[in-house]
């Protein structure tokens, strides 16, 4: 099927695919469904392994840059409970 586009959705696209470092048809598959997925609440298609596993990458990449949790040497757990267990 062929989409006929007009001057400023192809440029769109287009930088979207530079943006996200993928062909446009990537770039635009992938703005559809998230698109689709905001519209109905979350039940659209979902993404594909790739994508997936880039979105993985990216959260996991901000987690790392996050700073250390206070006084528990990176354990949640011990800046939120004392040492009987209860919430501090």
């Amino acid at each position: 099927m062929t989409v006929i586009l007009d001057t400023d959705t192809e440029t769109d696209a287009r930088r979207l695919a530079r943006l996200r470092g993928e062909t446009v048809e990537q770039a635009v598959r992938a703005a559809l469904r998230a698109e689709l997925a905001r519209v109905s609440g979350g039940s659209a298609v979902p993404l594909p392994r790739a994508e997936r596993i880039a979105k993985i990458k990216t959260t996991m990449e901000m987690i790392a840059s996050l700073p250390p949790f206070p006084g528990g040497g990176g354990d949640p757990a011990a800046s939120l409970y004392g040492e009987d267990g209860l919430p501090v």
